[in-house]
């Protein structure tokens, strides 16, 4: 399998779950934390889903930097950075609210820059699969 198509191919997993939790997770925890009994629900999300999201990205990141150190194409560059940027985002900003909902000391404030943050991300690993599927056929 070339270096590409894995770069597609983990843009695009990464793309499709984090769709999936806009769509459906973070809603649903979110109604929970109204409710008062998210810390439980979200800390048992958390242990199921970062292995997988954890691997991902790190794969992700290896492979975007190998790509743009191989061919130091515009493309490639742009792909890293938004790799960077996710990464950047998700350690500013969602861990930090990720673990006040572990510790029930969000607030509707914290809930809303989650979702912004996410949806952020959510943007970014899309416009990646544009990026990456783009390179691969070139």
């Amino acid at each position: 399998m070339s270096v590409n198509v894995l770069d597609v191919l983990l843009a695009g997993a990464l793309a499709g779950l984090s769709w999936t939790c806009s769509v459906v997770h973070y809603p649903l925890l979110s109604d929970l934390h109204q409710l008062g009994s998210g810390s439980i629900h979200f800390q048992r999300h958390i242990n199921r889903i970062f292995p997988l999201v954890g691997i991902l990205m790190a794969a992700e990141l290896m492979v975007a930097a190998w790509l743009c150190w191989a061919d130091g194409s515009t493309g490639s560059m742009a792909s890293l950075g938004l790799v960077l940027l996710i990464w950047a985002v998700t350690g500013l900003f969602a861990a930090p609210v990720h673990q006040l909902l572990v510790e029930e000391r969000a607030t509707p404030k914290d809930i809303a820059k989650l979702l912004r943050a996410h949806h952020f991300r959510t943007g970014c690993w899309t416009l990646r699969c544009g990026l990456a599927a783009i390179g691969s056929s070139v």
